[in-house]
């Protein structure tokens, strides 16, 4: 969890910039996201290093700039931030974490448009289904760029690439260690000024360069390529209703066995109502194919749907919400991150993910932006040893000049 967008980002038709610094302060009772205790593991807290907490207050002081500049038809966002995070009472975790990000918005005429770029951010990684305890630093970098043409008022296609990179500091999980190739192409009609449909097929190489997977002693090669095809839609209902989404189907293959192939359907669906001028909803649901970003050996089949009303109460006062609800089904063959050695998953394991998240937005000024957040996570596992109650406290300050 990090400190929100800004709510209030100046209009993209003229140049700005804006160097930022801010105070964060959080309170997580169960960091290392431990499992209750059970017949299995009496202890919990065990698991840990000598003199490490389970609760925790972290302090993160940060500083950074955004901007937007135009030349002509061509513009640039950009974005930096550096983050120094302390803990009160596991100080062997305390880090320094970031995000840099710059994308050239590109034209050529009225028909053909695009995008080039990079992106690069470093955070701790998270302890869910890791069993490491200790800190391992996360850097990841993503190379981008995409384009548009439209061949006439209702036909265009598009397509975009990206080269993403992501490594772990910690050598005990650097097998971990993973590199991806993707791109997508499409084409889409116009039915309307606001309605459109289309179709798009995708392509992914997943890529290890320091794997470490045996099974039964015998070195397995996790990398992997997928390929999708999927139908798209976007709806105007009226000028308060939004329907968008996406329907297709999915076929992962690995190098040199089938052991962890997975194929089947997947979607996507987005609906935004605008009830009031000051009050919208928006309920997102679907199903795919996901990983956590730090462990992306743990695959699993996800199925959920989260609903997010916000209330824009003042100019100055804007209260959100999120409710979500998500089953997670492991991938039969898929490796578990906890070592880089397991045998396969059973195929068994089935979890269920529930979240709630308040946060409050205040600006009584249009250099200071004041934030608070709670947040509630609980996850119920076929494995106890995987299961937990999480409970995250946030508020935070930030100055813009």
């Amino acid at each position: 969890m990090a400190f929100p967008p800004d709510p209030d980002l100046p209009p993209g038709e003229s140049d700005w910039f804006r160097p930022f610094v801010g105070y964060q302060y959080s309170y997580d009772d169960n960091l290392f996201r431990l499992p209750s205790p059970s017949s299995s593991i009496p202890n919990p807290r065990s698991l840990l290093l000598p003199g490490a907490s389970k609760q925790d207050d972290i302090n993160t002081g940060f500083a950074g700039l955004d901007g937007h500049w135009i030349a002509s038809r061509q513009s640039v966002d950009y974005d930096l931030e550096v983050d120094e995070n302390r803990f009160e009472h596991n100080s062997y975790l305390n880090n320094t974490s970031g995000t840099g990000k710059a994308v050239w918005n590109w034209s050529v005429a009225s028909t053909l448009s695009g995008t080039l770029g990079a992106d690069y951010t470093r955070a701790l990684a998270g302890f869910t289904d890791s069993f490491f305890y200790e800190r391992d630093n996360v850097d990841r970098a993503e190379y981008f760029g995409s384009g548009r043409y439209q061949i006439g008022p209702r036909l265009a296609v598009y397509g975009n690439v990206s080269d993403a990179n992501t490594t772990h500091s910690a050598p005990q999980l650097r097998y971990n260690n993973f590199d991806m190739q993707s791109g997508k192409a499409g084409v889409e009609l116009a039915t309307s000024q606001q309605n459109t449909f289309g179709w798009e097929y995708g392509f992914t190489h997943g890529h290890y360069p320091d794997p470490n997977f045996t099974i039964n002693g015998v070195h397995y090669d996790p990398d992997y390529d997928e390929n999708t095809g999927e139908f798209v839609a976007k709806y105007v209902v009226s000028d308060k209703t939004q329907l968008s989404g996406d329907v297709g189907y999915l076929r992962r293959n690995y190098t040199n066995a089938t052991i962890g192939a997975f194929s089947g359907e997947i979607w996507h669906a987005k609906f935004l109502w605008q009830a009031t001028e000051k009050t919208n909803v928006q309920v997102t649901a679907g199903r795919d194919l996901a990983a956590y970003l730090y462990a992306q050996s743990d695959y699993f089949v996800q199925d959920g749907i989260s609903v997010t009303p916000t209330w824009k109460q003042t100019d100055k006062l804007t209260w959100s919400a999120i409710l979500s609800w998500y089953r997670q089904n492991y991938i039969t063959g898929a490796f578990s991150a906890t070592s880089n050695s397991t045998a396969l998953q059973s195929g068994s394991r089935q979890d269920n993910i529930s979240a709630q998240q308040v946060s409050l937005t205040y600006t009584p000024f249009r250099f200071l932006l004041l934030d608070f957040i709670y947040h509630h996570e609980l996850r119920s596992s076929s494995n106890k040893l995987l299961g937990y109650d999480d409970d995250v406290a946030q508020v935070g300050v930030k100055f813009r000049f």
